[in-house]
């Protein structure tokens, strides 16, 4: 099974790359700062999920309510009057609940991204400097992957895990994602306000937390043209740790992915795009061997409802035993900017990859408060 990806991270990446609202309308609200410079921010996200056709891990059709609670502190150097430049950030995390895709569905790919054993953690915890007006950036701390790489900010409206990072990575190696990311030590270089590049190490086990020779380490290295309508990325990875599969002993795992957003057409509030992911990795060594994931993305799809966002995407994972397909159809309401509801159904076709597997339909109904 994949390890979900952190549901919100995207849209504060895209925010810190000045490329947030270019491609959709995602509203969130701004906490007001009662000390200059700090910002105290909260969520809660709350999801009901049921499966209507008998899971491969259970035949009970059962209804899962499963939560997060988020807390988070932001220290900005340079409004705080100290010295410009600097970000600290703190997050915390309370998740709840069963797990509908380890105890009922089966699929790898996991239906939904909040789903994790209960759990109270320190999720985040990292400092960043940014120099010569923003070109330069140095990260260090606690860090989720999904903040900086492999990120679509099409495929970040959809609840089902693999829109978030791809099942080659997470299915195959430790990876440093929700709900608990590791150590790692980042920097990016954005010569030109549509061209970045950025590389990490990343904790070879985020498990453990700990620095160790047999954990390995995790190297990944991204490359992007941000455009008014469009981003495209190309990326690849190297975890250093020893790996057993099939019977053999490698000296490392590797891959590499590449993916698109591109606004496709725009008439008065209405926006419509396309998102396409691609991973790779060698056969010989990875359960999972490749991961295609792609979808529309229609912001303001209805009169007089510009912030809703509609969305139906496909995640295809390939593995030596067979191919899991999902497809997701998805509606985000936004009753004010702080409460949104969303509706999600998806249709799991040979889930976990097993050969003959009854489809299985999945149900989600989720509601996010920022505060």
């Amino acid at each position: 099974m994949a390890i979900p990806a952190k549901p919100l991270p995207w849209r504060a990446w895209l925010t810190g790359l000045g490329m947030a609202g270019a491609l959709c309308a995602c509203p969130s609200p701004a906490p007001a700062d009662a000390v200059p410079g700090v910002t105290l921010a909260g969520s809660y996200i709350g999801e009901l999920g049921r499966n209507y056709d008998p899971g491969q891990v259970s035949p009970r059709l059962k209804t899962i309510y499963h939560d997060v609670l988020d807390l988070s502190l932001t220290v900005d150097s340079g409004e705080a009057g100290l010295w410009p430049g600097g970000t600290l950030y703190i997050e915390g995390m309370r998740i709840h609940g069963d797990q509908p895709s380890r105890f009922v569905i089966g699929d790898l790919q996991v239906a939904s991204n909040i789903e994790a054993p209960t759990q109270t953690l320190i999720e985040e915890a990292w400092y960043e400097q940014r120099f010569l007006d923003g070109r330069l950036s140095l990260l260090a701390g606690l860090r989720d992957l999904n903040r900086d790489f492999y990120v679509s900010e099409y495929a970040g409206l959809f609840l089902n895990s693999s829109f978030g990072n791809g099942p080659e990575i997470s299915a195959n190696v430790p990876a440093s994602v929700y709900p608990k990311p590791g150590w790692t030590a980042r920097i990016r270089i954005r010569p030109t306000s549509q061209w970045y590049v950025q590389a990490a190490d990343f904790d070879g086990d985020p498990q453990t937390r700990t620095l160790s020779a047999r954990e390995g380490q995790m190297w990944i290295a991204e490359t992007g043209l941000v455009l008014p309508t469009a981003r495209y990325k190309l990326g690849a990875w190297l975890h250093t740790a020893t790996k057993a599969y099939n019977g053999r002993t490698f000296a490392n795992d590797y891959g590499g992915y590449v993916l698109a957003d591109q606004q496709l057409a725009a008439f008065g509030a209405t926006r419509i795009g396309a998102f396409v992911q691609y991973g790779w990795v060698p056969p010989a060594r990875n359960e999972v061997t490749r991961y295609l994931g792609l979808g529309l993305h229609v912001t303001g799809p209805l009169p007089a409802r510009a912030e809703d966002v509609l969305g139906l995407a496909l995640a295809q994972a390939v593995m030596h035993t067979g191919t899991e397909n999902t497809i997701e159809l998805t509606y985000r309401a936004s009753v004010t900017p702080s409460v949104s509801v969303q509706p999600s159904f998806q249709w799991i076709a040979h889930p976990g990859g097993v050969p003959g597997a009854s489809p299985v339909r999945v149900g989600l109904l989720r509601f996010e408060l920022a505060f």
